[in-house]
């Protein structure tokens, strides 16, 4: 009798704590967009972007059959053949990945909190606006950009490991297997009118704006891809970007992106104006996209970039930087353009090659705090870099899920502000970030 009550009692015990962690759980996976954005007027919430996140612990998906084309033989042919896998089966429902019955894509998980968070009809999220002239020249607008982000089974295996608990990502050994897909949706509040060459490009609704007008256009401009290929010898990733065309043959727009350029490494000793190794570009874009006294090259020093990216970066360079905490010395890229006489000194410091799973700068600290800690490298992942970071801000902002000490603080996340001794149920003590006109978007602008 004492048995079978002792049993009882770890039962209802056992089940209390498996509903616990499952509602913890849920609270940091449902909100698939801004929550406190709400819905715009007008719309229903079934109609709210819902990212897939059943990330798989395993997959039987085989590596991409373009794995077998020679990029540095072939470069146009393998970013082709990148681009084709990624948009099979995605255009036909419109990029609603959990739709595609050709195979199984994923979104990067904490990417909704802030105003610059997931908006509601895509889950697109805000980059860095452009500069004046940075997409046409004598065009002196900024436009914002907006992109969202997917991942193939096999990276999503990576996913799977680092957010198990999508309360408390794992950040230790984060290595994504050969195959890894990764292709990003980019666009932008520019018209063809501002920029010619996006005449007819794919167009989505957004909620970017402010009330009333909260749902304004965009237009597709660039699509990046990125690709873990072992014959990458110094990286471990191949990075290739394109950019719509409006004035390219034909009817189809999704035919028009036409390939910027491939790179796999970061010529680390090749200084301007130097002869690139690793990097290629589609040298026809010329005056379309680049080569006017504001823009004159797409990456530093002719590495490849796209038209959204800053010029003083490079894909591969950028993506390399993935850590958490950021580099305190650099962020994700240099602090301004080098000089003639700091270009070697920029080539050793920031153009490192960082093979996969290897860390950019080693010791970092938390932003706000002089604490040194050690970086966890990301392999990469940007997206997985922006994860972390909007749900640390969350934890600093005292936000929801974290706002009330149910939800214990992540091992990976500073401490937030007015929390004593004693625990996560501290949380709850004095005035939360909000009340003091504090926000998550001001958390991640001066690290963003």
């Amino acid at each position: 009798m004492k048995l079978r009550f002792l049993f009882a009692l770890f039962s209802i015990n056992a089940g209390l704590i498996f509903s616990f962690q499952q509602a913890a759980h849920a609270a940091c996976v449902v909100p698939s967009y801004n929550q406190k954005r709400g819905i715009p007027p007008g719309f229903a919430e079934a109609q709210g972007f819902k990212g897939r996140f059943d990330f798989p612990a395993s997959t039987s998906e085989l590596p991409p059959a373009f794995l077998s084309i020679d990029f540095t033989q072939d470069w146009r042919a393998y970013i082709q053949a990148v681009l084709d896998y990624s948009l099979e089966g995605n255009i036909a429902v419109d990029f609603n990945v959990a739709n595609n019955n050709v195979r199984n894509w994923y979104h990067a998980l904490w990417m909704h909190p802030g105003n610059s968070g997931r908006e509601f009809l895509h889950g697109l999220t805000k980059e860095r606006a452009t500069d004046p002239e940075q997409l046409a020249e004598g065009v002196t607008k900024s436009f914002d950009t907006w992109a969202v982000g997917f991942y193939n089974a096999l990276g999503a295996t990576t996913f799977a490991k680092v957010w198990s608990d999508p309360c408390s990502p794992r950040i230790d050994d984060i290595y994504f297997p050969v195959g890894t897909t990764s292709f990003k949706l980019l666009f932008t509040t520019a018209t063809a009118a501002d920029i010619a060459y996006v005449a007819g490009a794919p167009e989505w609704d957004g909620d970017i704006g402010r009330a009333p007008n909260r749902i304004g256009k965009l237009r597709l401009y660039q699509i990046d891809i990125a690709v873990r290929d072992p014959r990458s010898l110094q990286t471990g990733w191949v990075f290739g970007t394109f950019v719509y065309q409006g004035t390219e043959p034909g009817t189809d727009p999704w035919k028009k992106l036409v390939p910027v350029g491939l790179s796999w490494g970061n010529d680390r000793f090749v200084p301007p104006p130097g002869q690139l190794r690793q990097n290629v570009l589609n040298e026809t874009l010329e005056g379309k996209i680049y080569g006017w006294a504001a823009r004159k090259e797409l990456g530093w020093g002719g590495r490849v970039n796209g038209p959204a990216d800053n010029q003083i970066s490079s894909c591969v360079s950028c993506h390399g930087s993935a850590q958490y905490p950021r580099s305190d010395d650099f962020g994700n890229l240099p602090r301004q353009p080098a000089t003639p006489i700091d270009y070697q000194r920029r080539l050793l410091e920031y153009f490192r090659d960082v093979f996969a799973g290897g860390v950019f700068d080693g010791e970092s600290r938390y932003f706000g705090t002089q604490t040194a800690v050690l970086a966890r490298p990301l392999d990469y992942s940007l997206q997985l870099q922006a994860g972390i970071e909007r749900m640390c801000a969350t934890v600093t902002a005292r936000e929801a899920p974290f706002n009330d000490g149910t939800i214990p603080v992540p091992p990976v996340c500073p401490a937030p502000p007015a929390i004593v001794a004693g625990g996560p149920e501290s949380l709850s003590a004095g005035p939360a970030l909000a009340d003091r006109n504090d926000t998550i978007d001001a958390l991640l602008e001066p690290i963003r």
